[in-house]
């Protein structure tokens, strides 16, 4: 199911499919969240954000160190912050806290 979601992507965006499988993967083990909203975070950020490979991969990653992260909160946050990338970064401390207010 994956591999049809991210071929179908991958001809809209600018990543490769077997980049945008690795990036889903990793987004949904390090995340409250579930397959569903992990692919809609990720289309927010390829196709509205306009993230390229190496940008999406590098978010990727600051949401793995920032875990856990309710992965609906961030993907709120993201759309929230209307593709503004220095938002889009600044969409992982605000979805943290969300997930756990201090």
């Amino acid at each position: 199911m994956s591999s049809k979601w991210a071929k179908k992507l991958s001809s809209q965006c600018s990543v490769d499919q077997a980049a945008l499988e690795r990036v889903l993967e990793e987004l949904s083990e390090s995340c409250y969240g579930d397959a569903t909203t992990s692919k809609k975070v990720i289309e927010e950020l390829t196709l509205k954000c306009n993230f390229n490979e190496a940008e999406l991969r590098k978010f990727i990653r600051q949401v793995s160190e920032n875990c856990p992260v309710d992965a609906k909160k961030l993907q709120k946050e993201i759309a929230e912050a209307e593709s503004a990338k220095t938002s889009i970064y600044q969409a992982i401390g605000r979805a943290r806290l969300k997930t756990f207010p201090e």
